[in-house]
């Protein structure tokens, strides 16, 4: 039903000229920064083929140097940035894609989960979204506690099978992804300890040069969660921006360490995807949720 529903409001969103008026004014000296996770093949394309068409695809970098200049003269009218969330072994699957259409996506990673057969804490089997979600507003403590306890999870653990990115598929990845970090574990940084935050912000960004060989200059917080401590964190320690997942587009006034983004579903048809640029979708959606949790 929910999927039904979501549809629906896609198709009046389209059927409305939302898409057509958005990207005509609304985005035209604004920079949409997409968000993905673990996007398969088949759906990606469609999406790539439909912005090679109608915006102009540029990297983070690009992006982030015009805010720190002031000056959004070298952003092409219409632009928007991909990004990808967690470093999920499926994301190798993208880079045919990549270089067919000449695209550089910024992949943020967890940096003690790629290269290892450790699993992501919310992909554990038989955990519901309604826990996944609960999980996320624990103290880190109690929510490490909660899974050792319940799935008998911990975070170094390691399994036969592997979810995320190894070193060879990365460096065959290098030419054409821009790879920084998304934490170490992908903790929820306002609910862990300020020891805690540092050890995942800095670290990861430590593991990624070290595994690398590169500089990282750009940071995604986990669920999109940050408080005025862990901008801070991130700003000193040598980051140039980091990535939130507050929905909206990023101008000249933009901060930095505050990125604005387009959630984009990993299994979006063109319809919807269509839809989800405009962000009406997501914002009903968001308001839906507010709603739900008030009561």
């Amino acid at each position: 039903m929910r999927n039904f529903l979501k549809n629906v409001v896609a198709t009046v969103v389209c059927l409305s000229g939302m898409p057509i008026l958005i990207r005509e004014w609304v985005c035209r000296n604004r920079v949409a920064i997409l968000m993905y996770h673990d996007a398969k093949p088949a759906v990606f394309e469609k999406h790539i083929a439909y912005l090679s068409r109608h915006y102009t695809v540029i990297s983070l970098d690009t992006l982030v140097s015009a805010i720190h200049r002031k000056d959004f003269s070298r952003i092409p009218s219409k632009s928007v940035v991909i990004t990808i969330d967690d470093g999920h072994a499926g994301n190798i699957a993208l880079l045919r894609l990549f270089k067919q259409y000449h695209i550089r996506p910024t992949l943020y990673v967890c940096t003690q989960i790629i290269n290892t057969h450790r699993h992501f804490w919310f992909k554990i089997a038989g955990q519901s979204k309604a826990e996944r979600e609960k999980l996320k507003g624990l103290p880190n403590a109690e929510r490490l506690a909660h899974l050792r306890h319940a799935f008998n999870f911990e975070p170094e653990k390691t399994y036969p099978d592997r979810q995320a990115l190894n070193i060879a598929e990365m460096k065959e990845m290098g030419g054409r992804v821009d790879f920084q970090p998304h934490t170490q574990f992908h903790p929820i940084l306002p609910h862990c300890t300020e020891t805690e935050c540092r050890q995942e912000i800095l670290g990861s960004k430590a593991d990624l040069e070290k595994l690398l060989g590169i500089e990282c200059f750009h940071f995604s917080y986990p669920n999109g969660d940050y408080t005025e401590r862990d901008i801070e964190i991130v700003r000193s320690g040598g980051f140039r921006s980091a990535r939130t997942t507050d929905i909206g587009w990023n101008t000249l006034e933009t901060a930095p360490y505050r990125l604005k983004v387009v959630p984009i579903a990993d299994d979006a048809g063109l319809t919807l995807f269509r839809a989800q640029l405009t962000t009406i979708p997501q914002r009903l959606s968001k308001w839906i949720n507010s709603l739900s949790w008030r009561k």
